[in-house]
């Protein structure tokens, strides 16, 4: 009897343990989909400003683009404008 007894105690260990366990393993599933929502969240905001800097770099370029044309306009001009004067 005293075995059984051993035996019977050993099993209520197991069976708690086995509860706890479970109750880790849920807590960690919850944690770990928590942590995919940030990381897509994340994910999400990294994408956005990545394309708002694609933009500002798009403006930049058409503007240094303009601006180009416009120094080379000037530059084209300035040539007639001294021959004219010297004329």
């Amino acid at each position: 009897m005293e075995k059984l007894e051993l035996l019977a105690q050993r099993i209520d260990s197991l069976l708690q343990e086995l509860t706890r366990l479970r109750e880790e393993n849920h807590h960690l599933r919850e944690e770990g989909k928590r942590l995919r929502e940030d990381l897509e969240l994340g994910q999400m905001a990294s994408d956005e400003l990545q394309e708002k800097l694609n933009r500002e770099l798009t403006v930049r370029s058409e503007a240094f683009s303009r601006v180009d044309a416009l120094i080379s306009r000037i530059q084209s001009a300035l040539p007639m404008q001294e021959n004219q004067q010297n004329g």
